[in-house]
């Protein structure tokens, strides 16, 4: 008799996410790169992965798809299936090598994490599904790994909380703890829609067989100026970000208006004593200023923070997340992949602030990390994301794309560009 596996259902936001990498928007995966000053113990970092399925079973599941519904089943892949050891004679070209690769959904597992070995110092670099949680989430996961295996390496035994109790991940944990007046404003709020064209695209030709991550890094005092900097305009870091990617794209875009993609952290609304599983918590806000090709940075900034100030006070974004999960609860499945396009439909370019990676909480005990990002998924053109951690103050822009070389140089003097428009002195 064949063993029935275990199943776990699937998300709204998990078959959102599909349905991106299903069009070509992105690779739905996530993707980060630890840099170690030695070599990690493999056989540690295994037994911390086994244990991190307990809290995180979706690692080793594989998607699958009824006629009804999707869910998660249970697999037979192991830890060991999912870190692998890389000998490197180049480590940036096996870091890239490894990161780009794209995992199976259908087969699983959904985590890969290889170990790039040279001159005795290690790098991991990791992929995971964005369909199982997202950056919050990821920065979540990455912690409790390390935790994890600095418990094994101590010599304690692992502890977490009762593995029967692994948290929901479902979106309507965040509509249950808004109140009647917020959400009015959601069911009456008008869905997000922004018409583009090719003059909102940046000069990009794309190429599906060369996918790459590049990565742009502002030093600890270039961080201290700039958070000064802003603090005294009574902005935020966020705010900056988005002033110094307006000036760079009104000098290259044609539109009338800059429309960008801002995502946001949705465990802000749930209450201090939630404990939300690994999951996608995540809304989209939208920031739209005119395009100015002679605009200053003080200019974009006060821009930007009206519009961002005016927007963080509204339930509005979550009308998308209300409709996907409407739509998910209430039709099979085949239809609501159907109707799920036409409810989600962000900016072509965007930029996501991950966030602050704690030195505190990512600690791998026997080793120092020298530096560590995490980014989102790899973007097919048109689309454009930018992604920014930080990290002991250190902060780093990445950017994931499926392009062409030409591609590439634009890229890389496209964020140079707008690190250049940051208040700061290099």
């Amino acid at each position: 008799m064949a063993t029935k596996h275990k199943t776990f259902a699937a998300e709204s936001s998990d078959v959102k996410h599909f349905i991106s990498g299903m069009n070509k928007k992105n690779d739905h995966y996530l993707h980060a790169v630890i840099h170690f000053d030695t070599t990690i113990d493999e056989r540690v970092l295994i037994q911390a992965v086994h244990e991190s399925q307990k809290l995180f079973p979706l690692l080793s599941c594989r998607y699958v798809e009824a006629a009804e519904n999707a869910y998660w089943e249970e697999s037979d892949w192991k830890a060991s299936d999912m870190v692998q050891v890389v000998q490197a004679t180049d480590r940036e070209q096996a870091v890239q090598e490894q990161l780009t690769r794209k995992l199976n959904e259908k087969e699983g597992p959904q985590l890969s994490i290889a170990i790039i070995r040279k001159d005795r110092r290690d790098s991991l670099a990791v992929i995971l599904n964005h369909m199982l949680c997202d950056g919050g989430g990821f920065n979540d996961y990455l912690s409790l790994l390390s935790a994890q295996y600095s418990c094994f390496i101590d010599g304690n035994t692992s502890t977490h909380p009762n593995a029967d109790h692994l948290g929901s991940r479902s979106i309507k944990q965040v509509f249950d703890a808004l109140n009647e007046v917020q959400l009015n404003e959601v069911k009456h709020a008008a869905l997000m829609k922004h018409e583009q064209d090719e003059r909102d695209y940046l000069p990009l030709k794309g190429d599906e067989r060369q996918p790459f991550i590049m990565t742009h890094q502002l030093s600890a005092k270039a961080f201290d100026q700039l958070r000064g900097y802003v603090k005294s305009k009574g902005a935020t870091i966020n705010d900056a970000l988005f002033a110094a990617y307006v000036c760079a794209l009104s000098r290259v875009i044609k539109s009338d208006q800059i429309i960008l993609d801002c995502p946001v952290n949705l465990r802000n609304y749930l209450p201090k004593e939630a404990k939300p599983g690994f999951c996608n918590l995540t809304a989209n806000i939208t920031c739209i200023v005119p395009r100015d090709e002679g605009i200053g940075f003080d200019q974009a900034l006060m821009r930007v923070k009206r519009v961002m100030d005016k927007q963080k006070k509204s339930f509005a974004p979550l009308k998308v997340y209300s409709e996907l999960e409407e739509t998910y609860q209430h039709h099979t499945l085949t239809q609501a992949k159907k109707r799920f396009p036409s409810i989600y439909r962000i900016p072509v370019n965007g930029m996501t602030n991950i966030g602050i990676i704690d030195e505190h909480k990512l600690r791998f005990s026997g080793l120092s990390i020298r530096d560590v990002f995490i980014s989102g998924s790899i973007k097919y053109a048109p689309y454009f994301q930018i992604a920014v951690t930080t990290f002991q103050k250190r902060m780093t822009f990445s950017t994931n794309f499926y392009g062409t070389n030409e591609d590439k140089a634009f890229i890389d003097s496209f964020i140079t560009d707008l690190i250049n428009h940051l208040p700061i002195q290099s």
